[in-house]
């Protein structure tokens, strides 16, 4: 009777899949049902697991009651095959998709040999753990996975559009580049865009990782799914939908957790290996251990545990890195972060600041002081917004310079690339480069080129302010490094990184200078950007693991060949585009702990790794000298993936309770 148990099964699938072939998929549009199938127990519907875990039970309730009266047995077979289809379709999709003997095919194996020996209960209760199982795990890769979407994609459906001076209820997908959108305190901004009028406080901690509020005013960026805390703005769009920064992060996430980590791959290469070797000593140890003990070794085995655990670690981690303000674009790359030693950082624009600072004062007419120079260089910079200018006017108003000039500024010219020309109280004021001072035909002192050959070899450039067509001073401008760099560089030292080196297009004393300031270990100077990727794989050929952080476009090449490459937000597209991991607060506060985060990833999956390998081990074991029955191997198999799974869930610990309620906020806004 039991054997014909097995046979029914077998033959109502066959005859469903043949029917879904023939009749189905002839008045039906084509699908593939076996992956489609694969998925509600793989990585699929934790509602369709939560209805076959509930079916299991019957089926366990009905094989107790055919055992005390046979005319329960054929509803039992019924219910029975049914819970059993879509475990059949992933066996199937194993061995014809596939072609491979995989953990489903020696489950399914151990399966209906309990059933062909009549543990009719054994039988619906192992597929019910399955199921159980996978509801567990796939209601927590769903949750996870979920839980880092919406960390970011909280834009509204609705937007407040101005049209004219009207405000306008519209649906977001019509809002297109250049419309105005006003938004409110506490709304989302539902846009990229820029700030025509108002100011506003805007929490940015979604998309920076910077839990300090930014403040924004006319003039100033704004990006999609930041919230407005106080204040009014109106934005001019740039980017809506699916092309904003969080649009473009989302689904940059939607493919990093996808990947598999190299300790998966290696773990299902380990476990795929053993499939064959484990079906032939389970049926080999048939003779002495009888039907049980080789159902009991089949059950032992962990292959699709660790296809269940890997990738739930790396995701929680991922979502803890992006809890901080670090966007992971490839699972791979978190795990072999830890496995880096060297560290290659392009110079201008990631340790230094794109604005540089003000040093040296030179005065040239004795009429002057260095205040002077610097509030007339203040003056005629004022309107400009490119960093040297911004460097200027920053520097005046932290020394308490009179900037009582700016109301007086006239007759503006500005030359790109050259310098500009403005009229102060009836004075010529032009302040600009030496090319700019010799095309406006200014006489320079004699031994100025000694001067500006000495601040060029030092790394500065040089500021020139002429008054009334004469030379009157020198603003020397230095580059400035990162505040938190030195802080960062330490923590990799703290963390074991051996090899820490510049690589830059600029000239050899002032990259020394650098990197003798920072304590690099090594500095590459007058670099063209093909030199650079050059340097990364010289120091691949000697065993290196490298890592290269760069921000612009002629680090494009080198981040490419590297092991790993990391960029900044607010860097050129092109090097966040091909960066594998992004600070998104657009500074290296976050660094060390990126690192700390990829070491934790590692010790996780090892603690994995141990907790299904031990229940196996045990599983093993037990068939040859305790004889365990079934239902005690599936409960230590199950127990060992339990722990995994809790342990993979380890890291969402870490993100505080401030870091949830601000979440909870956005989606409740």
């Amino acid at each position: 009777m039991f054997l014909f148990g097995v046979e029914f099964v077998l033959a109502c699938y066959t005859g469903r899949r043949l029917y879904e072939k023939f009749y189905q998929k002839s008045v039906d549009k084509p699908q593939d049902n076996s992956l489609k199938l694969e998925q509600v127990v793989e990585n699929g519907d934790c509602e369709k697991n939560l209805h076959y875990i509930k079916m299991s039970g019957v089926s366990i309730g009905l094989s107790w009651m055919s055992s005390i009266n046979p005319v329960f047995f054929p509803v039992m077979l019924v219910v029975f095959t049914y819970t059993a289809f879509p475990y059949l379709r992933v066996i199937e999709h194993s061995l014809l998709k596939k072609k491979k003997v995989d953990g489903y095919v020696l489950y399914g194996i151990a399966d209906f040999m309990t059933l062909g020996l009549g543990r009719i209960a054994t039988a619906s209760f192992a597929l019910g753990l399955i199921h159980t199982a996978q509801f567990i795990t796939n209601n927590t890769k769903k949750s996870s996975k979920q839980n880092l979407v919406d960390l970011l994609a909280q834009e509204p459906n609705q937007v407040w559009l101005l049209k004219n001076g009207v405000e306008l209820e519209t649906p977001l997908e019509k809002v297109t580049p250049g419309d105005i959108v006003v938004v409110n305190t506490g709304d989302v901004i539902p846009v990229d865009g820029m700030i025509t009028s108002g100011m506003a406080t805007i929490d940015q901690h979604r998309l920076t990782g910077e839990s300090q509020p930014a403040e924004k005013s006319e003039g100033d960026t704004v990006f999609a799914s930041t919230q407005v805390m106080t204040g009014r703005i109106h934005i001019k769009v740039s980017t809506s939908g699916n092309a904003t920064t969080v649009a473009k992060i989302t689904h940059i996430l939607n493919n990093s957790i996808n990947f598999k980590t190299n300790s998966q791959l290696k773990g299902e290469q380990w476990a795929d290996s053993w499939n064959l070797p484990v079906l032939g000593l389970a049926l080999a140890s048939m003779p002495l251990l009888g039907p049980i003990g080789t159902i009991v070794i089949l059950n032992g085995h962990i292959a699709q545990n660790i296809r269940i655990v890997a990738p739930l670690s790396t995701l929680n981690y991922i979502n803890l890195a992006l809890h901080k303000g670090i966007l992971i674009k490839d699972g791979r790359v978190l795990e072999d972060l830890s496995n880096i030693d060297t560290f290659l950082f392009d110079k201008t624009g990631t340790l230094t600041n794109e604005e540089p600072e003000v040093g040296r004062i030179l005065v040239y007419q004795a009429a002057y002081n260095e205040d002077d120079i610097l509030a007339y260089a203040a003056a005629a910079e004022h309107k400009l917004t490119h960093p040297v200018a911004r460097a200027i006017l920053n520097h005046a108003k932290a020394t308490g310079v009179n900037l009582s000039n700016l109301a007086n500024v006239g007759d503006a010219d500005y030359t790109i690339g050259y310098g500009v020309s403005v009229s102060i109280h009836g004075k010529l004021i032009q302040v600009g480069s030496h090319r700019f001072m010799h095309k406006e035909n200014i006489a320079l002192p004699e031994n100025f080129d000694e001067e500006m050959q000495s601040a060029h070899d030092a790394g500065h450039s040089l500021i020139l302010v002429a008054i009334d067509k004469q030379l009157s001073g020198v603003l020397e401008m230095h580059a400035s490094i990162r505040p938190e760099v030195k802080n960062m560089l330490a923590s990799l030292r703290k963390q074991g990184v051996k090899h820490i080196a510049i690589v830059s297009g600029d000239h050899r004393l002032p990259t020394q200078k650098l990197a003798e300031t920072l304590g690099m270990d090594d500095c590459f100077y007058d670099i063209l950007p093909q030199n650079k990727a050059e340097i990364v794989e010289k120091l691949q050929a000697e065993g290196r693991k490298v890592c290269f952080v760069g921000d612009g476009v002629n680090d494009a090449i080198a981040m490419k060949k590297a092991n790993i490459s990391i960029s900044l937000s607010g860097a050129t597209s092109v090097a966040t585009d091909t960066a594998q991991i992004v600070l998104m607060d657009g500074s290296f506060k976050r660094l060390p702990e990126l690192l700390d985060i990829s070491l934790e990833l590692n010790k996780n999956l090892h603690r994995s790794w141990l907790f299904n390998i031990v229940p196996g081990t045990l599983i093993m074991v037990g068939a040859f000298t305790l004889n365990i029955n079934i239902i005690v191997a599936l409960l230590i198999s199950k127990f060992g993936l339990g722990l995994g799974v809790a342990n993979a869930a380890l890291p969402l610990r870490q993100i505080s309770e401030e870091d949830k309620l601000q979440l909870q906020k956005i989606r409740d806004t």
